[in-house]
């Protein structure tokens, strides 16, 4: 018995370790990668199994055991170890399978920001056409109002021309492609909630950021603003970038229109308005995820005297990360 125990032992208590330190590895590197701290409870696993495998050597040496109880005991241990390899690689299996999932989801997120985008530019474009093609018939009224000398409501009507959304140009909030599409897709959002919005987002202030990342920021920050600038008239939503001179940190900054405190009085924990209380949370965490991976910070205040809600996010532009791109 001793023959096979003795190996088995010893690789259970091999793979105990490699397992505990590959997660410690794993957590070192959390800056460029999210994991699921959940998974140092399965260590347990392992740990529990070294200490059945103590408890056989024990049992073995202290009591004469029968031929077939001694193979039984055995032929356990190895299923022990069996199983271990078993729940290791079924636990990395699930985590890859999670990571494709996510990856996707977020693909798709950006895939649907650039079909809205380009629809809005289709649409801008035909209504540009229709009104060149009644713009004869525009220059008729007013020739008709300048012979009536109605010269307020000619005024009045070449400033309503424009104004007109069909006369501006394209839009384009700022010089990343993947942002402005997603940032155009918000601006139709409040247009539809009659909420104002303005971006200054400044020249290469968020090339550093991954696509995966730019777009769970960004959009669980557009998300919570327009939620609570929502139910508020009047109301707007200003969001700028900037990058501090001389130093690697951009800051972000989101301003909306919020009618109360979102803050509890207990905690200084956010509220939130949706129906589903269940899944409120999990944008926040998000956005604290992004945060922490780019060595950033992120404060949260409410002005009681604007009656609005301000977030400020500072990242960190890694002199690796500014290599690569400059190469690139």
């Amino acid at each position: 018995m001793a023959v096979f125990f003795q190996p088995v032992f010893s690789k259970l208590i091999f793979f105990s370790v490699i397992y505990i330190l590959t997660h410690l590895m794993k957590s070192q590197e959390k800056s460029r990668k999210q994991y699921d701290k959940s998974v140092f409870l399965l260590a347990l696993i392992p740990l529990s199994s070294v200490f059945i495998m103590f408890t056989f050597i024990s049992i073995g040496e202290a009591f004469p055991l029968s031929p077939s109880l001694d193979w039984m005991m055995t032929a356990g241990a190895v299923l022990l170890l069996t199983s271990n390899l078993l729940m290791f690689g079924m636990n990395q299996y699930h985590q890859k399978k999670n990571e494709e999932f996510t990856q996707m989801q977020l693909l798709l997120q950006q895939e649907s920001d650039r079909a809205q985008y380009y629809e809005m530019l289709l649409m801008q474009n035909e209504n540009q056409r229709i009104l060149i093609h009644d713009i004869k018939k525009h220059l008729q009224s007013i020739a008709m109002l300048n012979e009536q000398r109605e010269h307020d409501k000619i005024d009045a009507y070449i400033r309503q021309l424009i104004l007109s959304s069909n006369l501006k140009e394209a839009s384009r909030l700022c010089d990343h492609e993947l942002l402005n599409s997603i940032l155009c897709r918000y601006m139709q959002q409040c247009i539809k909630g009659r909420i104002t919005f303005h971006a200054d987002i400044r020249k290469r202030t968020v090339d550093f950021i991954a696509s995966n990342d730019l777009t769970s920021l960004f959009c669980n920050l557009l998300d919570n603003a327009i939620e609570a600038a929502g139910i508020v008239p009047n109301s707007f939503i200003e969001i700028n970038t900037s990058k501090r001179e001389k130093t690697p940190f951009v800051v972000i900054t989101v301003i909306n229109s919020c009618r109360t405190n979102p803050f509890l009085s207990k905690g200084r924990q956010l509220c939130t308005q949706k129906s589903d209380k269940r899944r409120h949370g999990f944008g926040l965490k998000s956005i604290r995820k992004t945060v922490q991976k780019y060595h950033g910070n992120m404060q949260m205040y409410y002005n009681n005297d604007t009656f609005t809600f301000h977030t400020i996010i500072t990242l960190k532009q890694c002199i690796t990360e500014r290599t690569s791109l400059t190469i690139h």
